[in-house]
């Protein structure tokens, strides 16, 4: 195992526009704003008018007119953007309210593809923070750093989360030791980087199974304890090719596009089928990643909209929207919101995205051969290992 000591949970966001985002989103645009504003309005005209002795008092209807056209806009617009983050949010817990956080000295959590990457960024927020009961199921050796004093040891399995005899023996095993889990993440993911010609039907097969057929696995063993408490849950890791498929992106794009549609089944029928509207199901959809799956991608080339995360920014989203008690819908960098957009706008406006975001070029045949120089899928068994080294091959010479 190579695990460091401490793990390095520290990162300061480059200036980008979610860190401009974010700042606004607890100024300007917070709902306390709505009362700020018409005040500041009514106190700075009063102060100038230099009559305040006959100064009308204040209403409602004096400080709309106080505002002006433009700023009369943007206060509709702040408005209008709290009350459907309110209306999405009682949607997207199926109208519960009230947040049902979990409490971390006993909900036991357990992660798939928890030992490198974003996996390992959970892990090491989980343990080292909120001193969680962690159980990592991968079969690559671990890196995160062991739990540090006073937290739980963090459990790893060594185990195909595709095959669900071995995932339910493991599930036993963390019983017995933690008890059942009530937070379930899905964070386990392979790529290949091969053109629809070159795909290796065996290799297609084995990316479907970890980055889709594996949510099956996970939510049938685990997914019912929550439903029976009605409290626990499930956070799906997609990606931003869920909703944009990328050239030599097919094994990998279409099992994600898979992952986020188990989500939103699952979802659904959380509250439709299981009456269990309190369990929480996220889904997160981050672009590039800086991690050794993440390194067959080119960098984005505009840094300032579309930054290449690192995988701290990722996992601490992600752990932050469990402890939020709520269910969250996580797309990152927040330019990347248009996303979703892109299956229903004409063809002519993605291709002018598609140009501006040199999405044609972001993984081709030298990026795939640079991740897998570096090391990445170096610990594939069996048929992947095949595969690998058959892309390896394929890829000299072109």
């Amino acid at each position: 195992m190579d695990q460091t000591g401490k793990p390095d949970l520290k990162f300061r966001e480059p200036f980008t526009w979610d860190l401009t985002y974010a700042f606004l989103c607890r100024t300007a645009f917070h709902p306390l704003a709505l009362l700020v504003y018409p005040a500041l309005v009514y106190l700075l005209d009063k102060r100038s008018s230099g009559a305040p002795s006959v100064y009308p008092a204040p209403s409602f209807t004096l400080l709309r007119e106080l505002l002006s056209p433009s700023s009369t806009n943007a206060y509709k617009w702040i408005g209008l953007k709290n009350i459907n983050n309110a209306l999405t949010r009682y949607a997207r817990n199926h109208g519960q309210w009230r947040r049902d956080r979990p409490d971390w000295k006993k909900d036991v959590v357990v992660i798939t593809g928890g030992a490198a990457g974003i996996g390992k960024a959970c892990v090491e927020v989980l343990s080292h923070e909120k001193k969680a009961k962690v159980a990592v199921l991968d079969l690559a050796a671990p890196t995160y750093a062991p739990a540090p004093a006073g937290a739980p040891e963090i459990l790893y399995f060594k185990v195909d989360v595709t095959d669900a005899a071995a995932v339910k023996q493991v599930a036993d095993q963390i019983r017995k030791r933690y008890g059942d889990p009530s937070i379930v993440i899905n964070c386990a993911g392979i790529a290949s980087g091969s053109t629809i010609f070159d795909t290796d039907l065996k290799n297609l097969e084995k990316v479907w199974r970890v980055n889709t057929l594996s949510n099956y696995v996970t939510a049938q063993e685990f997914v019912p304890h929550l439903v029976k408490q009605n409290h626990g849950h499930i956070l799906t890791v997609a990606s931003s090719a869920s909703y944009m498929c990328l050239p030599q992106m097919g094994e990998y794009a279409t099992s994600k596009s898979a992952a986020l549609a188990f989500h939103e089944v699952l979802h659904g029928e959380l509250n439709a089928r299981y009456a269990a509207p309190k369990v929480r199901a996220s889904i997160c959809t981050p672009t590039k990643v800086r991690t050794s799956l993440g390194d067959g991608m080119e960098d984005h080339n505009m840094p300032f909209l579309t930054p290449n995360l690192m995988p701290i920014q990722v996992g601490r989203a992600m752990v932050n929207a469990i402890d939020s008690g709520l269910s969250h819908y996580i797309i990152m960098p927040q330019f990347m919101r248009i996303l979703p957009w892109m299956r229903s706008v004409p063809d002519w406006v993605k291709r002018i995205v598609q140009i501006l975001g040199h999405t044609d070029t972001t993984v081709t045949n030298t990026s795939v051969g640079r991740a897998l120089n570096n090391g990445y899928g170096s610990d594939w068994t069996d048929e992947l290992k095949a595969s690998r080294e058959k892309v390896l091959k394929g890829l000299v010479g072109k």
